[in-house]
């Protein structure tokens, strides 16, 4: 079985509003970095996602390939929109390798 176009728009909603939410800042602090061609990882917490959207964690579950492509694609539509929304955006670059990566424990932030 595949994900249907509903799902995906489902699932990218929701990651996008979870990551613009509680991950603006690492977007920021990549969009900083000089090289547009490196590969950035996004470390996102499970348990905090999935309370935000159980569903999604119930496709996460089901089909973690798709899961993770539709957060990569997401996350770099949400990337260019806080991009756009940013009023130091001369500061910023956009990057063509944007990965979420996600972890059951804490992340620890600098």
């Amino acid at each position: 079985m595949l994900i249907s176009p509903e799902q995906v728009a489902l699932i990218g909603q929701v990651f996008e509003a979870y990551v613009t939410e509680h991950h603006r800042s690492d977007i920021l602090q990549i969009l900083q970095e000089p090289d547009e061609d490196a590969h950035y990882p996004v470390v996102i917490n499970a348990m905090t996602l999935f309370e935000a959207n159980m569903e999604v964690g119930d496709y996460f579950n089901a089909y973690p390939s798709e899961v993770i492509n539709i957060f990569d694609n997401t996350l770099h539509r949400a990337a260019k929109t806080v991009l756009e929304n940013s009023t130091q955006q001369r500061w910023y670059k956009v990057k063509h390798y944007l990965h979420a990566r996600i972890t059951v424990g804490e992340v620890n932030r600098p």
